[in-house]
């Protein structure tokens, strides 16, 4: 787990940047494709990560510097930070719903993030702070499960849809 304290909020920081950063990027694809539902979705996404990763930078200041982790020093229990989707989750067609989805999923990696260590940090701060990041994440997740109620689903699913360089006239 994280010995320090700087070492947790190092690993949050890179959390909450990195997925901003994966949302962004996502978001361009989308205007390439020109898929501008989902890329302004993606590019709101952004925006949230941005002032999460923004929040948790001016907290962990009170803290003095954060160690500069090589990405081999980071421990996530995934290939990347939790917060940041796998890209091949998604595809250019797909729908805000799917966006929705793929945002939803990431949220509560980020939250099983937090609440693993404000269950499990060696120290009575790490845990604090935590569960304050993991109710925080909550939020999220609550909020993304409200407007994936108030989403209607796709007529058709992208996945199901046969892949153009295969189609044969």
């Amino acid at each position: 787990m994280y010995s320090t304290l700087a070492s947790f909020l190092a690993h949050a920081v890179a959390l909450e940047t990195e997925a901003g950063e994966r949302y962004r990027e996502l978001a361009d694809v989308m205007e390439v494709h020109n898929n501008p539902e989902v890329a302004v979705l993606f590019r709101r996404m952004s925006e949230f990560s941005a002032m999460h990763a923004a929040e948790v930078t001016a907290r962990a200041s009170a803290h003095g510097p954060l160690p500069r982790l090589k990405s081999w020093e980071f421990k996530w229990e995934t290939a990347e930070p939790p917060e940041v989707g796998d890209s091949a989750d998604a595809h250019y067609r797909m729908t805000p719903r799917h966006a929705l989805q793929y945002a939803l999923a990431n949220e509560r990696r980020g939250w099983e993030f937090y609440n693993r260590a404000a269950t499990h940090a060696p120290q009575p701060e790490i845990r604090d702070l935590a569960r304050d990041f993991a109710d925080e994440e909550a939020e999220h997740v609550r909020t993304l499960e409200q407007w994936l109620e108030a989403t209607p689903p796709p007529d058709h699913d992208w996945a199901d849809d046969p892949d153009p360089a295969n189609v044969v006239d």
